[in-house]
């Protein structure tokens, strides 16, 4: 079974983050463990799956929420500071 990827996202190029879990981000833990993100793209898109911290960034997986959880693209997550916080897209190669 195949299914499209959602619609592409600039690599490396920082996004503020909308809101995580329905709320607006206090901390990186709010992006921890299984949860949903909105970056500020045109249109706003929100990224689905699961997130944890490693050396002051959150390294967050995003999964397919719609077609069985398949790995889809890694995004990784900072603190701007004052609540302020950035979701990028991580090139693996």
């Amino acid at each position: 079974m195949s299914f499209t990827t959602p619609g592409s996202v600039p690599s490396a190029m920082p996004r503020p983050v909308r809101e995580v879990g329905g709320h607006a981000a206090h901390n990186l833990s709010d992006f921890a463990g299984e949860t949903s993100f909105v970056v500020d793209l045109d249109p706003p898109v929100r990224v689905w799956g699961a997130g944890r911290i490693e050396a002051g960034v959150v390294r967050f997986h995003e999964k397919d929420h719609e077609h069985g959880g398949k790995d889809i693209r890694v995004w990784t997550i900072r603190d701007e500071g004052l609540r302020q916080f950035v979701a990028e897209q991580a090139s693996q190669f």
